[in-house]
């Protein structure tokens, strides 16, 4: 069963400020609770986005900040808050991308008639470019006016972008534009993971909202092994499936168990519907908060403030093949 210990700092700010604790975190969003109740055992989220910036191309594929993403800006009503979607794989996918680029070009010269379009793919909180404040559904500034404004939530990995279906960009990140095809190197388990569980955030609940406060995270795709500890549970959206996260030989790079997230339609969702308990997968993933455990957390503190370990869970992009 799942080990669900306070490992979070969750903070619920509505009208009120915080008041002074030690080396408090800096930056937070505040979520609707129907928002976390409806989305935290959900692989994706589906928006109507209104598209304010685009990059003119893929990033290239190297490491780092070289991962071979499209990033495109902008907000949706369904969201509240802005945020940044990025299309895996991009420079296979010219079609979509194309599509998106027009769509920010045709924003930007109509800025009294903006049009929205359809993006889906996984849902994803994190604070690697977070905004000092952000109130879900309220006038948050988007500010840079660019691909990447502050942002605590993400659309990443888009799968769905108009009519234009991107579910096989889930798959490990490499150039396929050159030959030999160039291959990411994404950061190794053993930096990564022991880095997430030294994390802790600040909660604080009301009636109908949480407040998350969280330092700036850094550190964006793993490539790990992860050995399944129960069968895949299968959600309206994909399958979730609690982990445990390895090295190549075995041996554990986390403190905890992990859950791990495959978005319908994608080979990783496919490979879930007949894995058991037991089962080792050589995986590349993106962290984001865990919001079942935040929603389990802030069950058991109601409306007092407490501050835990970072909860997290890894959306799967590609398993690698053996």
């Amino acid at each position: 069963m799942r080990h669900l210990e306070p490992a979070i700092t969750i903070l619920l700010l509505l009208a009120t400020p915080l008041p002074a604790v030690a080396a408090e975190p800096k930056n937070e969003v505040v979520l609707k609770k129907a928002f976390v109740t409806k989305f935290k055992d959900r692989t994706s989220i589906e928006a109507k986005m209104i598209v304010r910036h685009s990059h003119k191309g893929a990033n290239p594929v190297g490491e780092g900040s070289e991962d071979g993403d499209l990033h495109f800006s902008g907000e949706s009503t369904n969201i509240g808050l802005p945020f940044v979607a990025e299309v895996v794989n991009a420079r296979q996918q010219g079609d979509a991308v194309k599509f998106i680029r027009d769509t920010a070009e045709f924003n930007k010269v109509h800025p009294n008639g903006m049009v929205s379009i359809k993006v889906l793919g996984a849902w994803r909180l994190w604070f690697e470019h977070p905004s000092k404040s952000q109130l879900q559904g309220g006038g948050n500034p988007f500010h840079p006016n660019n691909t990447n404004p502050d942002h605590s939530f993400e659309i990443h990995p888009v799968a769905t972008v108009g009519t234009f279906d991107v579910h096989g960009s889930f798959a490990p990140i490499s150039d396929k534009t050159v030959h030999p095809p160039n291959a990411f190197v994404a950061y190794p388990p053993d930096v990564a993971f022991p880095y997430f569980d030294k994390v802790e955030i600040l909660v604080k609940a009301s009636n109908s909202a949480v407040t998350i406060r969280c330092k700036r995270i850094v550190y964006n795709y793993v490539q790990f092994v992860m050995e399944l500890t129960q069968k895949p549970k299968k959600v309206i959206d994909g399958y979730i499936v609690l982990a445990r996260v390895t090295n190549d030989g075995g041996e554990s790079e986390s403190d905890d168990e992990h859950r791990m997230i495959f978005v319908e339609g994608t080979d990783g969702a496919k490979a879930m519907s007949t894995a058991k308990s037991g089962d080792v997968f050589h995986v590349l993933g993106v962290p984001r908060i865990d919001l079942s455990a935040i929603s389990s957390l802030v069950t058991a503190n109601g409306t007092k403030q407490f501050s835990a370990k970072l909860p997290y869970e890894m959306i799967i992009v590609g398993i690698y093949p053996e």
